[in-house]
């Protein structure tokens, strides 16, 4: 990598939908004629295994390039399941580990220069992730919510998950003398699959086979061309069009009945209900930003996108299609639902450079959450809209940056507000149906600083601190006790929004020096101090301040590394995912205690 860049808040003006809570940028560096590569392994508690290599070499020199890398990690879980209670059949899954993982990726790049300007790059990546012991969508249910025994799992049987991705693209980049054209074409296709996941109840991934197989993949093609200037004059732009389209199979599987259940619909022991959901979906934009130097210390930027979206789902509704003895009958003929959607994203930006080294600024930037629709079948007594809009976050910000002691010392510091609008969240909108919705509004504002000095030659010292505060403004959430068939309404407005901490703290340091003129130590140690706060929208879910402790220790002897590793080193536990909406129940799961490895590797 050359480097990597950060950009926080909404930036769907250049990037799009879904953008909303910022963008991480990875800039590659470019090809040289020198052929490197490197090898890597590690291991660690939890049964961590890693290993990877990379390796790059010109073809023809100044005009075609190949790489690749590669790496496979296995890591047994740190789940222990019980079965009290669960109806087990198969005792040998007792006190059995949970969580284990296999991951398996692989990346590719052609890059061809065939003149000074134009440069081709094709990039192929894959990607095999799967467990045989999974936790997909598995979550404690107990009462103390997980954290009076946070490594403990009820499981009547054992799931299994995989999902592949594969992605491709091709990118065209040609440079005139003041702009420069750009055209990405991209591909992915995914596939998913499960068997026997808690949710709860026994739930399998299916098309049209058995229970458990691997769905049809979601295929997604786009289309981005883009022009955008290249020089050092006042005026700057970037303009481009964008298209694509997605197909995709988000709901397709199979829900266990029980013998009671089984009964009570008058269907064979072992029989299964399906859920469909077959989506097809496009669209188009346009977006461009202009910015101009107004005068030697003030810059001004502003931009626009606009975002069409059409998309359609077929479905059925719960019961309409079940599985018995390898047979499907359907019930009810599938439904199709369509939706089309729009949206603009604006942005503005003022910046002030006080000095050669300090500037402040200010930002307004527009998000927003593409809209959808609910695939499932509402009643004809239902007012219920079977689409939903898109959710909106308007996002300012005031900073100030600066760097001193001849660039040994950065500091930033900002401050932003982010107001939500038309929130999407469940509600109830007939009895016992539940849909999305666009419910309310919501509010953050906080307060953030950042400062990184080199004190001395070869240490790096990083710290930061944010602060936060949050809250849900005027709705409420309509819910049903399925008990009693009563319908309740939980007013949330001034609740804290979930999984938004008050505060957060970072210190980290980092030392290098020279034991021998071929012989470097490095130690690394950073500190994370997160601030209470809720995991669900009713802020009954409550997870306490909790501090990370994570270290890196190792020697570096020409091209060869040897690095002793810890992450959490105190064992905290923590909240990894809790129910936004606690009112289905306190669901959550637990981090993993701490992890320590070594890692072995090798540069050429």
């Amino acid at each position: 990598m050359e480097r990597i860049e950060v950009l926080r808040g909404p930036q769907g003006t250049l990037f799009g939908r879904n953008a909303m809570g910022g963008v991480v940028n990875i800039i590659t560096k470019k090809p040289t004629n020198k052929t490197s590569g490197f090898v890597e392994a590690g291991v660690g508690n939890q049964g961590l295994q890693r290993y990877s290599a990379g390796f790059k070499t010109p073809i023809v020199k100044d005009k075609l390039f190949f790489g690749f890398t590669g790496l496979f990690q296995t890591k047994d879980g740190f789940y222990i399941n019980d079965t009290t209670g669960t109806g087990a059949t198969d005792g040998s899954i007792n006190g059995k580990k949970l969580g284990g993982t296999k991951n398996l990726y692989g990346n590719l790049f052609l890059k061809w220069l065939p003149s000074s300007r134009l440069m081709l790059t094709l990039n192929i990546k894959g990607q095999r992730d799967w467990s045989n012991n999974s936790t997909y969508m598995v979550s404690q249910f107990n009462d103390s919510v997980g954290f009076a025994d946070p490594n403990k799992l009820n499981l009547g049987r054992i799931g299994q998950d995989q999902r592949n991705i594969f992605n491709n693209s091709l990118v065209a980049k040609y440079s005139c003398n003041n702009f420069t054209l750009t055209s990405i074409s991209a591909y992915q296709n995914i596939r998913m699959g499960y068997k026997d996941i808690y949710f709860p109840g026994y739930y399998s991934s299916f098309y049209d086979k058995k229970p458990g197989e691997l769905l049809p993949p979601q295929v997604v093609y786009s289309q981005e061309v883009r022009i955008n200037s290249n020089n050092d004059k006042r005026f700057q732009y970037t303009a481009g069009i964008y298209g694509f389209s997605q197909k995709s199979h988000g709901g397709d599987n199979v829900y266990e009945l029980s013998e009671s259940d089984a009964a009570a619909y008058g269907l064979a022991t072992g029989s299964y209900i399906i859920s469909r959901n077959d989506a097809k979906n496009y669209g188009l934009a346009g977006f461009g930003e202009l910015s101009y130097q107004l005068a030697d210390k003030f810059k001004a930027t502003a931009g626009l996108r606009y975002d069409y979206e059409n998309r359609q789902s077929t479905f059925n509704g719960f019961g309409d299609a079940v599985l018995v003895n390898g047979e499907v009958t359907n019930y009810v003929a599938d439904t199709t639902a369509k939706g089309t959607y729009s949206a603009f994203s604006p942005k503005l930006a003022l910046s002030y450079a006080v000095n050669d080294h300090a500037n402040v600024y200010a930002t307004y930037n527009r998000g927003f959450r593409a809209g959808g629709i609910n695939a499932q079948r509402f009643t004809t007594s239902t007012n219920a809209k079977q689409t939903f809009d898109p959710e909106y976050s308007d996002n300012f910000e005031i900073g100030y940056k600066t760097s001193l002691a001849q660039n040994k010392v950065s500091i930033a510091a900002s401050a932003f507000l982010i107001k939500w609008k038309d929130m999407q969240m469940s509600n109830i909108v007939s009895p016992f149906t539940y849909a999305l919705e666009n419910v309310g509004n919501s509010q953050s504002m906080g307060l953030e600083l950042e400062v990184s000095a080199i004190p001395v030659k070869g240490l790096q010292v990083d710290g930061s601190v944010g602060l936060n505060k949050t809250k849900y403004e005027d709705f409420e959430l309509t819910r049903v006790d399925y008990t009693t068939g009563v319908e309740t309404k939980t007013q949330v407005a001034g609740n804290s929004l979930s999984n938004t901490p008050g505060h957060t703290i970072y210190l980290g340091a980092q030392y290098e020096f020279g034991i021998t003129k071929k012989l470097k130590a490095v130690v690394h140690g950073d500190i994370r101090n997160i601030g209470k706060y809720y995991a669900d929208m009713q802020n009954s879910i409550k997870q306490p301040t909790y501090t990370l402790v994570n270290t890196r220790i190792g020697l570096n002897y020409n091209s060869y590394g040897l690095f002793f590793w810890g992450q959490n080193l105190t064992s905290e536990r923590y909240l990894l995912y809790g129910s936004a909406d606690s009112s289905f129940g306190r669901n959550v799961i637990m981090s993993s205690p701490s992890t320590y490895g070594v890692t072995l590797s090798a540069r050429f």
